[in-house]
């Protein structure tokens, strides 16, 4: 590698978040040298990323650098011409069958079967579609679902998962079908990602992104305003989704058709107004958190979204917890989480031994906290399910169970830590009604979706 390209590939990195510093970029010339029989890329990768989940953005970053042609903006001027390969697939196909981008063929995956070769995937995607795409200002998520809708990819996956359910499929077959699914979604990510810099001409799209992956431990002060930020907008689109209905009431909106009920039972004469007003279709939200040391960074998320989508229920009750619990729904009924930040550090004056026993306070919920509880409730608990070898006690997890409508565990841990000896969830999870892994933005995203 010439040191034109090291540099601007150490000056991507740096701008996507990740801390290089000197000392790296002096021990990767030093190996670069030393070791010239060695791979560039991964003498580079080995020394500059420190942490496991930085892996992805670095291969993105590499890749949108120092091997797609595409991302010209980028790229030196040598670089600028486009692939001959894309090209000549460019005039010969569109994509999904339905003659879109240059070519008037169109090539869909379902004319492919199982045998995909991304090696022609320009076949399928066409990069004048991709800068289609991003010229009209697409999210991410909706260029990658769009690509893959243009391309005929949910007709795709769905005849194969109807074969297999049929028993038409060999497992070999199906799971090979799994990895190319797979394999397909990553490489659509990654061409929407070269797109989009491309279009920007900056690394800002993968900034965007890199943050949503991160743990929400680990983020800085920039990147939670960010999340917070992604949380309001999530909140703003829950909002239009019908999650109200009509109640009578004394006073609000006039009821037409109520009045005009009555007037024809009381022969036209009017005698009073109806008015209605909209309440909450969602009965009830109670949000059980742990808030140790290990869970008070995941503690501020949660009850900010949860903050922001308070509209959607008719009532809220918040309880914090570590070895007893105590009730702090006052303090997040506003926006400012001020109350509730204090009220995190000052634990230490509510708790006994400092350490997590979720027996003790799911004995502590069912006995004295849940009594006016409304059986249509949704039970939300964050907490990584580590009972410090104490008593597991899931009977009264399954007494609360049997109380409320829905039980929602999310756990900030990965999910290979569920089986550690002093975790509790493998217990625990069979009296929720779903387990969410709740560790980074994205999977945020997703528990919005589906809980709320």
């Amino acid at each position: 590698m010439d040191g034109w390209n090291f540099v601007r590939l150490v000056h991507a990195l740096r701008q996507v978040s990740l801390s290089i510093s000197s000392q790296d970029i002096f021990d990767v010339q030093t190996c670069l040298s030393r070791f010239p029989e060695l791979s560039e890329k991964q003498i580079i990768k080995s020394i500059l990323i420190h942490r496991p989940q930085d892996t992805e953005i670095f291969e993105t970053v590499w890749r949108i650098l120092l091997e797609n042609p595409e991302s010209s903006t980028l790229n030196n001027a040598e670089n600028e011409t486009k692939n001959p390969v894309l090209e000549e697939n460019q005039d010969s196909s569109g994509i999904g069958g339905q003659g879109i981008g240059r070519g008037s063929g169109g090539v869909s995956l379902t004319t492919r079967g199982n045998s995909l070769d991304f090696s022609h995937i320009t076949k399928l995607v066409p990069f004048s579609r991709l800068e289609e795409l991003t010229s009209h200002g697409l999210e991410f998520e909706d260029m990658v679902k769009t690509i893959l809708a243009e391309m005929d990819y949910y007709t795709w996956i769905n005849s194969y998962d109807l074969a297999f359910q049929r028993g038409e499929l060999s497992e070999e077959t199906w799971y090979k079908h799994q990895d190319s699914r797979a394999s397909l979604v990553s490489e659509i990510q990654q061409r929407v990602f070269t797109a989009q810099v491309s279009e920007e001409n900056s690394w800002e799209p993968l900034v965007r992104q890199h943050w949503l992956i991160k743990s929400l431990s680990t983020l800085t002060e920039k990147e939670k305003e960010l999340v917070k930020s992604s949380i309001r907008k999530w909140a703003r689109k829950l909002a239009v989704r019908p999650g109200t209905r009509w109640k009578n009431s004394h006073r609000g909106t006039i009821d037409i058709s109520q009045i005009v009920r009555q007037s024809v039972q009381w022969d036209g004469l009017l005698f009073h107004l109806n008015y209605r007003n909209k309440i909450p279709r969602a009965s009830e939200l109670v949000v059980l958190c742990d808030v140790s040391n290990s869970m008070a960074a995941f503690v501020e998320f949660l009850i900010y979204m949860v903050t922001c989508l308070r509209a959607r229920f008719r009532k809220i009750r918040v309880f914090f917890f570590i070895d007893s619990v105590w009730d702090v729904s006052e303090f997040v009924c506003d926006d400012d989480l001020s109350r509730a930040k204090q009220e995190i550090k000052s634990s230490g004056d509510k708790v006994t031994s400092g350490f997590s026993d979720y027996g003790t306070v799911f004995r502590e919920l069912a006995e004295n906290k849940l009594n006016d509880v409304s059986s249509r409730a949704t039970l939300l608990i964050l907490g990584d399910g580590k009972n410090n070898y104490r008593p597991a006690q899931t009977e009264y997890l399954a007494q609360i169970a049997a109380k409320v409508r829905n039980v929602f565990w999310l756990n900030p841990l990965e999910l290979e830590e569920w089986n550690e000896r002093d975790n509790m969830m493998k217990e625990y999870q069979n009296y929720c009604s779903k387990v969410y892994r709740c560790r980074s933005a994205s999977d945020l995203q997703r528990i919005v979706q589906d809980v709320f």
